[in-house]
């Protein structure tokens, strides 16, 4: 149940990189054949990369695995395997091993070091992991015969479409993938994502710009206040664009990654796991961005606030009673509401203009915004979220059958 789901354009090759995919039956092997289901984003040369990673405490080895590399090795990546199906999270004393053993069979078949690879996998919490046939595909995906299309497909688990974006920035491209439709929260939600550009970043600059990015985009959005353990993005840079001369404007290159990550975080609230609704909650007046964020996530997650945008019911209290339990500090005699250009309440009062009818015709759509205004100062921040349906329900209790 997809909210408009875009129409996208091929994805831009990225010089540098070659991708490979194979079907290997992860979740099951019946399944074997029928979709694929892991990826390999191969690097022709040493890349320099960056990487953020989700804060839920029971954390994927795959997700230590890579922050280890990213510090230690981040000036020559050579490439990223992942898989979809078995997120290898929980799974006691032998997680780790697999983990490795998955880098170790893709650094053979690339003939690189075992050291200068990253991993993530995405799926089901607590089974035992399917290595064998892991390594049966990683043999297969190494031929790198596929393109960025098909591993964003090889990527997915509950996703009913497939994520990429490509920008050109100057003489420079870049084109991510990512998957993710439930648990999805900051920071960061139930999601891959992997962005590979050509151009000539260095280490110094890329980690802080990719904190900065992911700040706006995908640690932006929510779809049911669920992290999970794997989630994972990764930044690489083959710096083999335009003879490898300089970036111009590192400005302008960070607005285009951060746009670029914006469409992907917008995709996954849009298939959001029976997500009907596209909403933008847009926070102003707040004495810090940090306030602004939180009072944004709160109003984001909760259940009355989702369930009333599900219903179609333009039940405001609900949204400013989920920014009073954000833990904020404001005055309730300041705050404005809106939704569209729907003014629902001023100065902490009903709007003497406002009837139910324009409200209600407002979340019956299937997208539209929300303006709340604290009073507080100059601060703003921007989430994006979506309904909560019977069919989240549903998907969430079939998962695993």
């Amino acid at each position: 149940m997809a909210v408009n789901p875009p129409e996208l354009d091929a994805a831009l090759h990225v010089p540098g990189f070659r991708i490979g995919t194979a079907s290997c039956g992860v979740k099951a092997p019946e399944l074997k054949g029928k979709r694929t289901d892991l990826t390999i984003i191969a690097a022709d040369v040493d890349c320099h990369a960056a990487g953020t990673f989700t804060q839920n405490r029971l954390r994927a080895a795959c997700v230590d695995l890579g922050e280890k590399a990213i510090h230690e090795h981040g000036s020559d990546i050579r490439g990223i395997v992942a898989n979809s199906g078995n997120a290898n999270a929980g799974t006691g004393i032998r997680e780790a091993e697999w983990a490795q053993m998955m880098i170790a069979a893709t650094a053979e078949s690339l003939a690189v070091a075992p050291e200068q690879l990253l991993s993530a996998s995405t799926g089901v919490i607590g089974t035992p992991f399917p290595i064998e046939r892991i390594e049966s595909g990683i043999r297969a995906a190494s031929t790198c015969e596929a393109d960025w299309q098909g591993a964003a497909n090889a990527i997915r688990t509950t996703d009913t479409y497939a994520k990429w974006a490509s920008r050109r920035v100057g003489d420079f491209t870049m084109t991510g993938i990512a998957k993710g439709s439930g648990m999805i929260h900051p920071n960061m939600a139930t999601m891959l994502g992997f962005i590979a550009t050509d151009a000539p970043l260095s280490r110094d600059q890329m980690q802080p710009m990719l904190k900065r990015v992911v700040r706006q985009s995908f640690n932006a959005i929510s779809v049911d206040g669920d992290t999970s353990t794997n989630d994972t993005v990764y930044l690489l840079a083959s710096g083999l664009g335009l003879g490898h001369a300089p970036i111009q404007d590192v400005a302008e290159f960070e607005a285009a990654l951060t746009s670029l990550c914006i469409e992907l975080a917008q995709m996954i609230v849009r298939d959001g796991e029976g997500v009907s609704k596209f909403v933008t909650i847009q926070i102003k007046g707040a004495a810090s961005e940090k306030d602004a964020y939180q009072v944004g996530r709160t109003i984001a997650v909760s259940p009355l606030v989702k369930t009333a945008f599900a219903g179609s019911d333009a039940n405001w209290g609900r949204i400013v009673a989920a920014a009073g339990n954000a833990g904020i500090a404001f005055d309730a005699d300041r705050i404005s509401l809106s939704c569209d250009d729907v003014m629902m309440m001023e100065n902490g009062q009903l709007h003497p203009d406002y009837c139910d009818e324009a409200g209600m015709a407002v979340f019956a759509q299937s997208e539209f915004s929300i303006c709340l205004n604290l009073g507080m100062g100059d601060s703003e921040a921007t989430i994006w979220t979506g309904d909560l349906t019977h069919e989240y329900i549903t998907i969430n209790a079939e998962y695993r059958t």
